[in-house]
């Protein structure tokens, strides 16, 4: 992949699982990486970590809680302070609350959607001019093989019996939907986005509240795959001439997939359904 030298990268949840080893391969490409984090401590380790595998020291560490609009908004207006220039954002910070009843943000909004899709939407909202003024650059939105149960005129379960696991496949396949609108209103920008799935990883922090049984069917079922695995086609996304001005796709180990959840008129109603809940019209 190509060198990263003089790029200043964004990546949300990087202090475990896909988003750390996506920071790792990208500092290893000699990125300057922004960590946006909600832990700080766990986020200095984590970059503590970076430095002694890469060799790399361009790494700030950035306090953001991605299922707050609040911390969202701050961590945005700090960041246009310090930096002119963003050249990739990376969205993966998610939860899955595992076998945890439903709960709702410091936002009133249930928490699964709340972190895994308003937070990708608010952040890119708020960051998306500095990114045009940084064309050619870069979105990247982890989403996930897992993506189903998508209800959209029920989004947050207030009709139908919560369920963790299917709260969790809906925000994924709704963070694909968000990619497709947002890369028709990028068109003619300079500025493209781009969905990927890193596979079925169980070594992340997102099962960490499942039960042990349903972690051992999930591990036999994805024969083990690795972060470092699920994270290079992120990793590819974010740097290779490969996909320069490529915009609107769904990638798996770096081949194109088709989406189920294609349909224009879908992904506009979820648009407008965001704006309406973070305020942003």
């Amino acid at each position: 992949m190509k060198s990263m030298k003089g790029k200043r990268v964004l990546i949300t949840g990087p202090t475990s699982g896909v988003g750390k080893e996506i920071a790792m391969e990208l500092a290893a490409l000699d990125a300057e990486l922004i960590l946006a984090c909600r832990d700080l401590k766990k986020g200095k380790v984590a970059a503590v970590e970076i430095t002694k595998r890469t060799g790399s020291t361009k790494l700030v560490v950035m306090k953001m809680d991605a299922s707050s609009q609040k911390s969202i908004r701050e961590f945005a207006r700090e960041f246009r302070r310090r930096y002119r220039r963003l050249d990739v954002l990376v969205n993966n910070a998610a939860g899955n609350r595992g076998t945890l009843p439903k709960v709702d943000s410091v936002d009133g909004i249930e928490l699964t959607f709340a972190t895994n899709v308003l937070g990708y939407f608010l952040l890119t909202q708020e960051l998306l001019g500095l990114l045009k003024k940084s064309a050619p650059a870069r979105i990247v939105n982890v989403a996930s093989t897992y993506a189903s149960d998508l209800d959209l005129d029920d989004l947050e379960f207030d009709r139908r019996p919560f369920e963790s696991f299917k709260a969790y496949a809906q925000s994924k396949a709704c963070n694909r939907l968000f990619t497709w609108a947002l890369a028709r209103r990028l068109k003619g920008s300079g500025l493209t986005a781009n969905a990927m799935t890193p596979g079925l990883i169980t070594e992340t922090g997102l099962y960490r509240n499942a039960a042990p049984e349903l972690i051992t069917r999930l591990t036999q079922y994805s024969g083990g795959r690795t972060s470092a695995l699920g994270a290079d086609t992120a990793v590819w996304l974010a740097s290779s001439p490969e996909v320069e001005g490529v915009s609107g796709m769904f990638y798996e180990e770096r081949e194109e997939h088709a989406c189920e959840f294609r349909n224009k008129k879908d992904e506009e109603k979820l648009w407008s359904i965001c704006e309406g809940l973070v305020n942003t019209k």
